[in-house]
């Protein structure tokens, strides 16, 4: 091993990764794994830790990385990040990250809360598609922010399948998007096709019509849905951070602040809503269980279950109200009878008071 073990180790497992899971993934790995060399060599120089090789790490080793690197991540990126250097130490036959984490269990990564986060409401919705349909069609720019919003919030794309889309995977003709790389390629992820609302057909209209048009004036010939004529570029695609730096132009004129997670859930939201049984939006969510589309990404609103559970007591309920009304007349008629016998009066039926 050279000066920086750790990133060594790290590219062969990364060389073995490219055998059995998608680019996408591998490219995710291998730029986690060079942030964290990053920071296994400063702990290094800084004789907070033994050694950089993860071979050689100790429990205390172990504790040092994670206890530097916490303050740097969220919740959920230390998942990810944990998960990461699981596996490198595996790949090594180093146990000392599993027994770090029994002897200090606190040092476990924790998402609080529920994890079905909320999704954007119908108003803010209808802010951002107002918007898109008075931009400018020479407004190259404004139509690409909010096609790829709109598109997000109506197809329910994550962040990877959008930027990877082609133009030849937008039929406009049936108006369908097929999502050919999604996520977990490769392995368990499975293609799918998903329907694009009429609403938003005038702005994706208009924006294919301005990208024809800058792909001209760009010179780029890149088949992709939402391109880019950066040199970095080795695919056409643009890169997740230029999607979310798009994705802000939205934000800053409507004033609606949301992430492109929140269009997924939204978009698997409101096909809830709209009554759409629970094992279709999770095939066009792409969920191999409609487990994972019930706890993370959408259920049906309480009120509505309870509009639903109402309607089930709708027959059995007029046939109660017929059977009270019932008794509620002859009620009346004792209580008239009773009266009248106590005071000596006949029954207005005019029978005998018994």
């Amino acid at each position: 091993m050279g000066r920086y073990p750790f990133n060594e180790y790290a590219d062969e497992l990364i060389e073995k990764m490219k055998l059995s899971y998608a680019p996408e993934t591998v490219a995710n790995r291998a730029r986690r794994y060079r942030r964290m060399g990053a920071l296994v060599n400063e702990l290094k120089e800084q004789k907070k830790i033994s050694t950089s090789s993860p071979k050689q790490f100790t429990e205390k080793d172990v504790y040092a990385i994670i206890a530097a690197d916490t303050p740097r991540r969220s919740s959920a990126d230390m998942v990810h990040e944990v998960n990461a250097l699981r596996k490198l130490m595996s790949f090594v036959d180093n146990p000392a990250l599993e027994v770090c984490l029994n002897h200090n269990p606190e040092l476990k990564p924790k998402i609080r809360g529920n994890r079905r986060k909320q999704s954007m409401s119908i108003e803010s919705y209808n802010v951002i598609l107002d918007k898109a349909l008075k931009v400018d069609p020479a407004d190259f720019d404004r139509l690409r922010a909010y096609a790829l919003v709109l598109l997000c919030l109506d197809t329910g794309t994550r962040n990877k399948e959008i930027r990877l889309a082609t133009e030849h995977d937008l039929d406009i003709s049936a108006w369908t998007l097929y999502i050919a790389h999604p996520k977990g390629e490769m392995s368990y992820g499975e293609a799918r096709e998903v329907p694009i609302r009429e609403e938003i057909r005038p702005v994706i209209a208009a924006y294919l019509r301005a990208r024809k048009v800058w792909l001209v004036e760009n010179s780029c010939g890149s088949p992709a849905l939402f391109p880019s004529n950066s040199p970095s570029s080795k695919d056409g695609c643009m890169c997740g951070n230029s999607l979310r730096r798009i994705k802000k132009l939205v934000e800053d004129e409507t004033h609606v602040k949301f992430d492109l997670r929140e269009c997924r859930r939204t978009f698997g939201q409101r096909y809830l809503d709209d009554e759409l049984e629970l094992s279709s939006v999770s095939v066009l969510m792409g969920h191999s269980s409609t487990k994972t589309t019930e706890r993370f990404y959408g259920r049906q609103k309480n009120t509505m279950a309870i509009d639903k559970a109402r309607s089930t007591w709708q027959k059995p309920q007029l046939e109660l109200n017929t059977q009270v009304d019932k008794y509620l007349e002859e009620t009346a008629q004792i209580k008239e009878e009773t009266s009248s016998s106590a005071s000596g009066q006949a029954p207005a039926d005019g029978g005998q008071t018994p």
